[in-house]
C-alpha cells in the first residue's frame, strides 16, 4: 500500500475588504487616534520612522505613526509616534491621549481601546529653529 502526501500548501491571502466594507476595529481605532492627535494644537504631524515599524496597514493605504496592537485583554494598544511644535510635551501627551479616548468612546469604540502611547519623535521645523535661537 503505498501512501502520497501532497506538500502543505500556503496559508490562504486573505481576501481586500469588499467595496463600502467597513475596516476592522484595529484600524479604526488606528484611523481615529491619527485624526484625534493631529487635532491637538502643539502636534505638527505623524512621525514615521524609516524602518517602517510605527505604521499600520490600512485598506486606503498605510497610516504612517501609529501602531495598533491586539493585547491579552483582546483590546487594541495604540502607539503614536508624533512630530511637536515647541510646547511642553508632557501636557500635550495627555491631550492627545484625552483626544484619542474621546474619539474612540464618540465612535462606540471606547470599550476597545486599551492603552494610549505618545512618542515625541522630532520636532516640528520651525520649532527647530526656535529652540536654536535661529530665525
Amino acid at each position: 500500500m503505498s501512501s502520497t502526501s501532497t506538500p502543505p500548501s500556503a496559508p490562504p491571502t486573505p481576501a481586500a475588504p469588499a467595496a463600502g466594507a467597513r475596516p476592522s476595529v484595529r484600524v479604526q481605532l488606528a484611523e481615529l487616534a491619527v485624526e484625534a492627535a493631529l487635532s491637538v494644537p502643539g502636534v505638527s504631524a505623524m512621525e514615521a520612522d524609516p524602518q517602517g515599524v510605527h505604521k499600520t496597514p490600512a485598506p486606503g493605504g498605510e497610516l504612517k505613526g501609529v501602531g495598533a496592537a491586539v493585547t491579552a485583554d483582546g483590546r487594541y494598544e495604540i502607539g503614536l509616534h508624533l512630530q511637536a511644535e515647541l510646547v511642553p510635551l508632557h501636557p500635550l501627551g495627555d491631550r492627545v491621549r484625552q483626544a484619542v479616548q474621546r474619539a474612540a468612546s464618540g465612535a462606540g469604540l471606547g470599550e476597545g481601546l486599551g492603552r494610549v502611547t505618545v512618542s515625541f519623535e522630532d520636532l516640528a521645523p520651525s520649532a527647530r529653529g526656535a529652540a536654536s535661537g535661529s530665525p
